[in-house]
Formats: C-alpha cells, structure tokens, sequence
C-alpha cells in the first residue's frame, strides 16, 4: 500500500510539471498545487493511523479474547446466579510490571487496608477452563468483582521484540512507553466492545490509585 501511494504521487508530481511546463501562465496553478498537498497530507495521516492500528493489533487480539471468551460470558453467568446486575472492576496498569505476582498481591493488601474483604471465587462456566474471580466487599451485600487482567502479559515478548533487547536506560524508557500504549490501546477496545455488546454499565476501570 504505501508503495502504492508513493508511486501515484510520483505519478501525480510528474503531471503537474509537465503540465506547469506546458501552460505556465495558467492562473489555476496555485490551486492545483495546494489541493495536491492537502490530498497529499490527508493520505499521510490515514497512512499514519494504518501503521498505529497494525502496531497495537496484538493488544486489540488481546481485547477480543478477553472480553469475548472472558468478560462477557463471566459477566452473563454473574448476573443468572445472583438475578441482578453486577458491579465489574477492571485493574488497567500503568505499565505491565504492575501485573506481576509480587505487585498483585501488595494490591490486594492494600485493598485490605482500605476496609474491603477480599475472597477469591472460581466461575464454573459452561464451555473453556475456570476462572478465578476476585469479590471485595465492605458492607454486607455490596459486592464488586475484581480482576487483574493478567493476558496482557502475553505483550512483553511482542514488546521485547520490537525495541532493542539490550538492558540500558534508553531501551528500558522506550519498553515502557509502548508498554503503556499497548494497555491503552487494550482498555480503547474493550470500551468498545462493552460499549457494542451494552455492558458497559457493568464495568468499570481501576488504576494504581485503587479509587474503589
């Protein structure tokens, strides 16, 4: 495609000069020139937004995954077995180091802290393995569902495989930053599809602040 687009613009480049060669006194002239540029830019910036959906389509596959043979069915089963909606929360890190085994549990505690009683539930779902849960409660009967989505765990060898591997300050800072695009891009498409699916009344989203 962008060989493509390359080749009309030379294409196009050429016309006009031979055309500029041609007709030199036309008035027009300034008009064609700049209605080429705007053409020009506008397809750079679709380009743009092509080469940033292909760059974040691992954490989109990942979306689809989680909320399609996850969410969705975990939130059905919730709302069969209680007869009333459900309260969902998502935790979306800042970076996926915080969805390590160590940082999950100091989180938890944290949540203890706060007054909530933590327990871990496992859905017993109708088609693919069990799925544990977390419930946190702090007055009787106003229970939330918690989870950490640990899939996008699954992006840090694509994101090892995109910047350089070598452990330096500079590799460090760029791993991180794709890291957090690759989550937002994550937690974009899972508001769309809760979004298309009407769930999204259901769920909500947590960061490191834990404002529960």
């Amino acid at each position: 495609m962008k060989r493509i687009v390359t080749n009309i613009f030379t294409g196009l480049t050429a016309l006009l000069l031979f055309l500029w060669i041609q007709y030199p006194d036309l008035v027009q002239w300034e008009a064609f020139i700049g209605i080429a540029f705007l053409l020009k830019e506008v397809i750079i910036q679709w380009q743009m937004r092509r080469i940033e959906s292909l760059e974040y389509s691992p954490a989109i596959s990942i979306a689809h995954g989680y909320v399609n043979n996850f969410l969705e069915p975990a939130i059905g089963e919730l709302i069969a077995s209680k007869g009333v909606n459900v309260n969902f929360k998502i935790y979306i890190p800042n970076g996926l180091e915080e969805l390590s085994d160590q940082q999950i549990d100091r989180m938890k505690h944290q949540i203890k802290s706060m007054g909530y009683h933590l327990k871990e539930i496992k859905l017993k779902r109708s088609s693919g393995r069990p799925h544990d849960v977390l419930t946190i409660e702090k007055q009787q009967g106003s229970i939330s569902y918690f989870d950490f989505p640990r899939t996008l765990l699954s992006l840090q060898s694509y994101i090892d495989y995109k910047v350089d591997s070598g452990k330096n300050e500079s590799t460090d800072h760029k791993k991180n930053v794709l890291g957090k695009k690759m989550v937002d891009a994550f937690q974009h498409e899972v508001k769309r599809l809760l979004k298309k699916k009407n769930l999204e009344e259901s769920v909500s989203f947590v960061d490191k602040s834990l404002e529960i």
